[in-house]
């Protein structure tokens, strides 16, 4: 009788984790990087009035890829643009945006 045991193992070695990603228009992904923005910057004083721009369409690499940038921060403070960055990336993980 075979080991189910390995069976399992050798099994678990070909799955992919599968990502699921909130789907949500512009004006929503925003509200959300603001929130995030506004939460970081109750801590973090430097931050306060740091804004991100809306979010527009960006064609997908590849399948799981982000399908959404941002142009940019309108308002940036010294010090603050690798959070920021940061903020941004984890927020397009998450976020696929719908029109």
């Amino acid at each position: 009788m075979p080991d189910m045991f390995l069976q399992r193992l050798d099994t678990a070695d070909v799955l992919q984790p599968v990502t699921i990603k909130k789907r949500a228009t512009a004006e929503v992904i925003h509200a959300d990087l603001t929130d995030r923005i506004e939460r970081l910057a109750a801590r973090e004083p430097k931050f306060r009035g740091c804004t991100a721009s809306l979010p527009k369409p960006l064609p997908p690499r590849r399948d799981g890829a982000p399908n959404w940038t941002i142009d940019g921060f309108p308002q940036l403070h010294s010090g603050c643009f690798t959070t920021l960055v940061k903020i941004v990336d984890q927020v397009r993980h998450e976020y696929d945006l719908v029109a």
